[in-house]
């Protein structure tokens, strides 16, 4: 894999991504589709419209979806600022003081909200012979638009059994979410927890959260995989699951020239997960034409 720095602390290493944070739109796109917000974050049909202008703009094989990394958590209701196209969604405060309320988050409603319009705006693109890729948010990222995560570390030290709840409530919606991704015709439901790198978090949490729930629900959530389904890891993920033997690398090569999406596609219904690069790295071409899979320990 490109751009790995090795953490010294542990044996773990951390993948450098080239792409910026930002969840805005360019102007031409605004300009383009004359977009109004927040308006064109709660719309299945205007997100339609936008993930097949982005896929134009950035030459891409496939249209992402969603534009932020907040649906999930403003499912289990946290306060979202939507903010302008420039700038993307982005928590506004926390919904929740302590881990405690945690405790009480409500299973996700997939008929309300804009969870519910992102997955229609997949079902629009999928029956208009678009392949489409959902990105779905991991724990730490929708802990962090819910709450002060730092509550979350240290609760951990001190009551294990209420961040393990907690994790639990979480890991069952999350599942619900790649069953609903694949219900509406998404081909590639690709996982990412960005505030859960080791860079931020350090190697011992890193550890706990990946063999403790990020590992146990990503091999369940394989399983789902078919002949039009595949779940695709964030290479932090994958990495992560590497250094500490959860998974097995398997090189599978190609004899022409593909960008990292074309080569994502070919391998629906061969294999079950992939995970060499940013699922959003549309113009990269494979280097010496492979692409790496995993296989869960």
């Amino acid at each position: 894999m490109d751009e790995v720095k090795e953490m010294k602390s542990k044996k773990l290493t951390d993948f450098k991504c080239k792409r910026a944070e930002s969840s805005g739109f360019s102007d031409e796109i605004i300009a383009e589709l004359n977009l109004e917000f927040p308006k064109s974050y709660e719309n299945a049909e205007i997100m339609a419209k936008i993930s097949k202008s982005i896929k134009k703009e950035s030459e891409s094989q496939i249209c992402i979806l969603p534009f932020c990394h907040t649906v999930e958590a403003e499912a289990f209701g946290a306060f979202i600022n939507l903010s302008e196209g420039k700038f993307g969604p982005r928590a506004a405060s926390y919904a929740y003081q302590s881990v405690e309320e945690l405790l009480d988050l409500q299973d996700v409603d997939f008929n309300q909200g804009r969870i519910s319009e992102v997955l229609k705006a997949c079902q629009i693109l999928y029956a208009q012979g678009e392949k489409v890729a959902l990105e779905i948010s991991g724990f730490l990222t929708i802990l962090n638009s819910l709450i002060d995560v730092s509550k979350i570390f240290k609760a951990w030290r001190k009551e294990p059994e209420k961040i393990e709840k907690v994790f639990e409530i979480l890991s069952d919606n999350l599942y619900r979410v790649f069953e609903e991704a694949k219900k509406v015709g998404v081909s590639i439901a690709s996982y990412a927890d960005p505030a859960s790198s080791v860079n931020i978090v350090g190697p011992k949490f890193t550890e706990k959260m990946a063999t403790k729930f990020t590992y146990p629900l990503l091999k369940r959530v394989a399983d789902l995989s078919d002949d039009n389904f595949i779940i695709h890891l964030c290479p932090k993920t994958s990495l992560i699951f590497f250094d500490l033997g959860l998974a097995e690398r398997k090189t599978l090569l190609f004899n022409e020239r593909l960008s990292y999406n074309e080569a994502c596609l070919k391998v629906i219904g061969k294999e079950k997960v992939i995970g060499q690069a940013c699922i959003k790295d549309t113009k990269s071409i494979l280097c010496h034409g492979k692409i790496i899979a995993l296989n869960f320990i």
